[in-house]
């Protein structure tokens, strides 16, 4: 008998409102534990708030979720329709927002942004226990 493939890749098409982040967390929880990657749930689930909280908030929808198994990793990326990237930027000390990516850039091995010619981008972070954080 021949065991099934794993599947390596999900892909989750969220609602273009606030309740989108809650709904990816949701399948994020849902996957990682099956790909025994539960170990890393906490930094994950932190990349796709934050990476669907900005597409929800500074992108245009659709809005979508795909988490890629890497090898002991988890790649997660979030796709909208506006071209513009997220910055990376400092927020003042008051501030009550701002450091969304600041935060991505603390929990990932890598991030980066792809730009799709004529459909938005999508923005990526790699999160793997086994590499060096940048």
């Amino acid at each position: 008998m021949t065991k099934p493939a794993e599947t390596t890749e999900v892909q989750v098409e969220l609602p273009a409102d606030l309740t989108a982040p809650g709904a990816a967390r949701a399948a994020t929880r849902s996957v990682l534990p099956r790909w025994r990657l539960a170990a890393l749930l906490d930094p994950v689930l932190l990349v796709v708030s934050e990476l669907v909280g900005n597409a929800v908030r500074h992108g245009r929808p659709p809005v979508g979720l795909r988490l890629q198994k890497a090898g002991r990793g988890v790649t997660v990326g979030v796709h909208d329709e506006a071209s513009t990237p997220p910055a990376l930027a400092e927020a003042a000390p008051d501030a009550e927002s701002g450091r969304g990516m600041l935060l991505v850039d603390a929990v990932a091995s890598e991030f980066g942004v792809e730009q799709i010619d004529g459909d938005g981008k999508v923005v990526w972070a790699h999160v793997d226990p086994e590499a060096e954080a940048p």
